[in-house]
């Protein structure tokens, strides 16, 4: 874990493991100054990866890796709608084409619960949607949309994007 002390901005590594407590005191090694550290750290960020093909989640899951998240993962809409009752995803990256209840479905749902109100959802989709298609799948409460054949920068950019709308994280 990496802390910044408040008065001279220093940056050091601690390992928090063998301290059990949820707060530290810590004195600066550089300026002297004692300060309190959290460290169960802030909440991590929920995504949630839909799709029915194990290995387009796995790629997704290797792509955001590189963030501070908590990746959850489902291959159907109603396994999908299920964490997104219960885990409560600060961000959900769906297929549009998926087996059972297809991404237009688990959209129109999630935004049908005003307790998920919150929830961003980027809509994906492998097959070419023209403009027209794009914007049908907004207009039911996708928050964004990206073809699969993405770059990971493309994919990272959107995702920081929506969580930072969602909640500042990232």
């Amino acid at each position: 874990m990496v802390i910044e002390c408040p008065s001279c901005r220093a940056r050091y590594r601690i390992d928090p493991s063998g301290i059990d407590k949820k707060v530290a005191r810590v004195r600066c090694p550089k300026c002297g100054h004692g300060f309190e550290i959290d460290l169960a750290g802030p909440a991590r960020p929920k995504i949630l990866i839909v799709d029915d093909a194990r290995f387009f989640r796995e790629v997704v899951l290797d792509i955001l890796s590189q963030l501070a998240v908590t990746i959850l993962k489902a291959g159907d809409g109603d396994e999908a709608l299920d964490l997104i009752r219960g885990e409560r995803p600060d961000l959900v990256i769906l297929d549009l084409k998926l087996p059972g209840k297809d991404g237009y479905q688990l959209v129109r749902e999630v935004r049908a619960d005003p307790a998920l109100a919150s929830t961003k959802l980027l809509a994906m989709s492998s097959v070419y949607r023209g403009e027209d298609e794009i914007r049908r799948i907004m207009q039911i409460g996708a928050d964004d949309f990206l073809n699969k054949s993405f770059r990971p920068e493309q994919l990272l950019l959107r995702v920081r994007k929506l969580l930072d709308a969602a909640s500042g994280h990232v």
